[in-house]
């Protein structure tokens, strides 16, 4: 028993001699494979999709010549395990003292805002109490909304900041305190969404 745990105990400080084969092999370097490795099922030639800065201010300034506050720029295919993985981009702006009366729920698209400018204050998360079906979006796919959502909590949302919002989590604008912008990247697994093409 004292020569068994003699021997555990050098092997753990790695004693010369006392390294079973299988750790050995382990600590030797493995040889770096001459093709790339590639998993089945998997896209690894899309290409990247660069959105300027200044093609984000002229798409937010057109936005706002058309009074529209929420549209796309892009939805392109995202790769990985399934070739209906999307990813898109839109730009978002909230007048000062805008505030929208209903959560939006989206079912199958995740969200992340970052905000380019102003502050503002969101409600997010908890339960809709109201619950119904709205109408299709382009940006969105299905969904649900509400004006209640019980457990909902109130954050600030400002210049800089990023937030990271689930498919399926209520989220609704609160108040703008000031004039805001902030892009929406959207998460789009099942390709619910249709793709777009930013000219």
């Amino acid at each position: 028993m004292l020569g068994m745990l003699i021997l555990v105990g050098s092997a753990a400080i790695g004693l010369p001699g006392l390294m079973s084969s299988a750790a050995r092999a382990q600590t030797q370097p493995q040889p770096v494979p001459s093709e790339p490795l590639q998993l089945p099922n998997h896209r690894y030639d899309l290409p990247a999709t660069l959105l300027t800065a200044a093609q984000i201010e002229g798409h937010k300034k057109k936005m706002l010549a058309d009074k529209i506050g929420d549209v796309p720029m892009n939805m392109v295919k995202a790769g990985g395990g399934s070739d209906r993985h999307q990813a898109g981009i839109s730009v978002v702006y909230r007048l000062k003292g805008q505030s929208n009366p209903n959560f939006a729920v989206h079912d199958d698209v995740a969200e992340v805002y970052h905000v380019l400018e102003g502050k503002g204050r969101m409600l997010l998360g908890g339960k809709i109490v109201d619950w119904e079906r709205r109408p299709t979006s382009a940006g969105n796919g299905l969904g649900s909304a509400g004006t209640k959502a019980e457990g909902a909590r109130e954050i600030e949302i400002a210049k800089g900041d990023v937030l990271i919002i689930p498919a399926g989590t209520p989220h609704r604008w609160l108040m703008a305190d000031e004039f805001t912008a902030y892009t929406v990247v959207r998460m789009d697994p099942d390709g619910v969404t249709p793709l777009l093409d930013f000219k």
